[in-house]
């Protein structure tokens, strides 16, 4: 059996400005963009989910438009590895595969532009292994 080829993400690192201000929400500013353009923002909201929506995320992933916060673009959703998570933007177009550090400083984002899978554990894993050496 070959193994699939997936597509080279774009990796954006953030890291967390202002923390501790909020209790459920963590406000991140880009540091590192690798592989392509910017396709997110230069800030980032994420929040922790108050079980509102009915897929029932982890936390809700929004973008800075100008001066305001985006309305979600997705739903961060649990995977099998501790502090990885996946979800998607524009309707199941872009997969992210998104990578909290320890204590949630810092944030990496593998954009997966025009590619989406339900079999995501290779690209888990490789997300997982790029979090290992990045330490």
């Amino acid at each position: 059996m070959m193994a699939t080829e997936y597509p080279k993400p774009i990796i954006h690192t953030y890291r967390e400005i202002n923390p501790g201000k909020y209790r459920s929400v963590k406000h991140y500013e880009i540091k590192n963009l690798n592989g392509g353009e910017n396709q997110l923002s230069e800030a980032l909201n994420i929040q922790k989910d108050r079980q509102f929506a009915k897929s029932m995320p982890e936390y809700w992933l929004k973008k800075r438009i100008d001066k305001k916060w985006s309305k979600p673009i997705t739903g961060l959703f649990q995977t099998e590895r501790k502090n990885i998570y996946f979800g998607d933007s524009n309707y199941k177009k872009h997969l992210l595969i998104v990578h909290f550090s320890h204590n949630q400083d810092e944030v990496t984002i593998f954009y997966y532009k025009d590619f989406y899978t339900r079999n995501r554990n290779a690209l888990i894993l490789d997300a997982y292994l790029f979090a290992l050496k990045s330490k």
